[in-house]
């Protein structure tokens, strides 16, 4: 289904039932499917929503519109149009520092909030050449794999998986393939996490080199008070890819625990 989102349709997915609502947000380079493998295991417990953000999957693709305070205007919006008020996000990369965003506003529906390999709400500064090599990760098909493999970390997945991943990374824009790494990256939307009072989950992979345990202790668990963080063995970046049964998991517990 579309919803028209501040100048913008959007692709949005709705599955399962329940009072509780679980928002899920995907990476840079993915789209609602990132999370289909995780949410067919908890649509019988819970309203399972993704969203493709603007640029990526089935949403439109607009020339301007990126920075992380637009793309949580645009999740929002749709909280909104959806009537929702009791709903966890649950973060992945990109989509993790935009649900970052939102709780640092407080929105009244905004019970819990769950972050798989976030990035980090503070501005990331990466040397030119890094940006530059972002910037073409997603531009050959050959680019594409070596992402998947050697910066994901993912080469485990098997090969449909990677297919939808692959066909994912080809479905932007220039606008939305540059936004991330030349802008939203380095946005700094921190302010307001010191005090927001929700529980809070971080999954880190413990092979992850794009956002490694280590910095997401410091950058995301010691500033959000009172979350705590769970370190996955043996994966990668795309954790929800690579082990959709031990996140969902994960996911169904802390929904369902008080704290």
């Amino acid at each position: 289904m579309y919803y028209k989102v501040n100048n913008a349709r959007l692709y949005v997915n709705s599955k399962g039932n329940g009072d509780l609502s679980l928002i899920f947000l995907h990476f840079w380079g993915g789209s609602s499917r990132t999370w289909q493998q995780v949410t067919s295991l908890l649509e019988n417990n819970f309203r399972c929503i993704t969203i493709d953000f603007r640029g990526w999957g089935a949403s439109d693709k607009t020339d301007n519109g990126y920075e992380i305070q637009s793309l949580a205007n645009d999740v929002l919006t749709v909280v909104e149009q959806m009537q929702l008020d009791n709903y966890i996000l649950v973060g992945h990369s990109m989509g993790g520092k935009v649900a970052q965003a939102i709780a640092a506003r407080k929105p009244a529906g905004l019970k819990k909030m769950i972050l798989v390999a976030p990035s980090p709400a503070f501005a990331t500064i990466l040397p030119v050449e890094m940006v530059e090599t972002m910037e073409n990760a997603y531009t050959t098909l050959d680019n594409i794999n070596a992402t998947i493999d050697h910066v994901f970390r993912a080469s485990d997945i098997s090969a449909p998986l990677r297919q939808i991943i692959i066909e994912d990374m080809q479905q932007h824009s220039t606008a939305s393939r540059l936004a991330w790494p030349a802008g939203a990256l380095a946005e700094d939307v921190s302010e307001g996490l010191e005090d927001i009072d929700i529980p809070v989950v971080i999954i880190a992979g413990e092979h992850d080199i794009v956002d490694p345990p280590a910095r997401l202790q410091v950058e995301v668990a010691d500033v959000i008070p009172g979350s705590r963080m769970i370190i996955m063995p043996a994966v990668g970046h795309l954790i929800m890819v690579q082990k959709p049964s031990e996140i969902a998991v994960l996911i169904n517990e802390f929904c369902r625990t008080r704290k």
